[in-house]
């Protein structure tokens, strides 16, 4: 699940954010994060084509978590990002820390 995340996310934010530094008013999204959802997405296509499967885990708990603090900021007036930069960063944030907290398939406990 992980690898998953860490691919699809990755390169969704990746994306976004080089669209949204390009061009910030495509996104309506401030460079300070499009910057943050460009490394972000970076950092997480990496782990999912090249990283092992705990650094994939650890890759979720903690940037699916600064995701979600950038998304709820943005959510709620703490930062400015576009409407849809803060969906992206609430939507990869929790999704993110499901996968990297959830129970491997298979293992008990």
């Amino acid at each position: 699940m992980t690898q998953t995340f860490s691919k699809v996310a990755g390169v969704i934010q990746a994306v976004l954010g080089a669209v949204g530094t390009a061009s910030p008013e495509t996104l309506g999204a401030q460079t300070g994060g499009s910057i943050f959802n460009l490394l972000s997405g970076a950092a997480l296509s990496y782990l999912g084509f090249k990283g092992s499967d705990a650094n994939q885990r650890l890759g979720a708990q903690v940037l699916g978590g600064a995701n979600g603090l950038v998304g709820l900021l943005g959510a709620f007036g703490g930062i400015e990002q576009g409407t849809l930069s803060t969906i992206v960063n609430l939507a990869v944030g929790a999704w993110g820390l499901y996968a990297g907290f959830a129970k491997k398939q298979g293992t008990q406990g």
